[in-house]
């Protein structure tokens, strides 16, 4: 297994780059389409190898967020377990974020039963996340209706968050999918390198109809196969999920909601989400759409609309993220803002649980807040981001 592998995204149209936000540096120059190979095969080089390169070919990159399995730790199991939770502390009624807390601020229970939480860490760092963006054809003529807004939605808060909120130091990678998922763009902290990558996605209009939205949530998280843009004839690599990355971790899903064929079901998901500990920050676009067609909808499709949205908010809310309806496009900047102040801000706390039970059985998580330390919890007058539950590890799977 290996993170995702570094790929070059090649450089894009200024003219549909124009088209899709607006402005185009100035280095960005044309190039092939998305489903062209490459004129020159990229070779995928170890970092042992591209350490090697001279540094006037290659920019240099921040260290990569380093899988688990490389650092030679054991596998997540009850006996020596610690079970992360990120934290983040928002003023109900100011909005204000608490980025001063100290451990003693935070009590947490685990199915009524306190804890003792032996890490902490505050949310300064860089940031690692995987942008997470729907694809499918459907997204420019859905369900029979040339709507093009949705795509543009998804693609414009996609170059607006690379563009405006990432550095040098953090992490982000871009991956796709229809019915399967494509690695568009491994970790970097390059703004440049990732808003051309989200471009080139743009770019990349021959998928399929599908939106296997579980089973993409399943490759982020878990790891598994997937092809590369502009290496799709050399077939599936294998890729290490964000489960297994250190670090402050999280899923920006940018998406309609609907789920078509994926192979694993939504009561699958769930669990996927609620044992992996990484928040998913859940970004919902075509409501504008809804809100215009809604009442002229047939009703089956007017459903998969509130289905969306619910399952999109449970995501959300299992995992210590946050679901932003997005209805008009003037509403992306702001949203993509509030989602890099809350990753920024999370706490990050770890504690041993006291019940050593290896049954697979869900478990609850409670997190309380004393900002002013008086021995009372002050959740009433905050808003808690925090994964609500988890599964344990499982023994005997096979006997269920």
């Amino acid at each position: 297994m290996k993170p995702f592998a570094l790929a070059r995204v090649a450089a894009v149209a200024i003219l549909l780059a124009a088209l899709l936000v607006g402005s185009v540096p100035s280095s960005i120059v044309s190039a092939q389409s998305g489903r062209q190979p490459p004129k020159k095969k990229v070779e995928k080089k170890t970092e042992e190898q591209k350490a090697g390169q001279p540094a006037q070919q290659e920019p240099q990159e921040p260290v990569p967020p380093i899988p688990k399995n490389m650092q030679n730790e054991p596998s997540i199991k009850i006996s020596t377990q610690v079970v992360n939770v990120e934290v983040t502390v928002i003023d109900k009624k100011s909005g204000r974020l608490y980025n001063n807390l100290k451990q003693k601020n935070f009590t947490i229970y685990e199915d009524g039963v306190k804890q003792e939480v032996s890490n902490f860490r505050s949310g300064e760092g860089p940031m690692t996340a995987v942008l997470l963006i729907e694809n499918s054809y459907s997204n420019r003529r859905w369900q029979g209706y040339f709507n093009p807004s949705f795509a543009q939605e998804i693609f414009r808060s996609a170059a607006t968050f690379v563009q405006s909120f990432v550095k040098p130091e953090d992490h982000i990678a871009i991956v796709t999918y229809s019915m399967k998922p494509k690695v568009i763009q491994d970790f970097t902290g390059d703004r440049n390198r990732l808003y051309q990558a989200v471009v080139a996605a743009a770019r990349d209009t021959l998928n399929f109809s599908e939106a296997n939205i579980y089973d993409a949530l399943s490759f982020v998280l878990l790891g598994g196969k997937a092809i590369q843009l502009y290496d799709e004839e050399n077939g599936p690599s294998e890729y290490t999920g964000l489960e297994e990355v250190e670090g402050h971790t999280a899923v920006i899903l940018i998406t309609l909601g609907f789920d078509t064929f994926s192979r694993i079901t939504y009561d699958k998901a769930l669990k996927i989400v609620s044992r992996a500990g990484v928040p998913i920050f859940c970004v919902g676009v075509g409501n504008l759409f809804y809100k215009k067609y809604g009442d002229n909808l047939p009703r089956e499709m007017a459903m998969e609309f509130e289905q969306a949205k619910n399952a999109l908010g449970t995501f959300a809310r299992y995992t210590g993220g946050a679901y932003f309806p997005m209805t008009f496009e003037g509403e992306i900047r702001e949203i993509m803002h509030s989602i890099e102040v809350m990753l920024r801000g999370q706490y990050s706390l770890g504690y041993s649980p006291t019940n050593t039970r290896r049954e697979g059985k869900d478990r609850k998580i409670k997190v309380e807040v004393d900002i002013d330390g008086d021995g009372v919890a002050d959740n009433k007058q905050l808003d808690l981001k925090f994964r609500e539950r988890y599964l344990e590890p499982d023994d005997n799977p096979k006997k269920k």
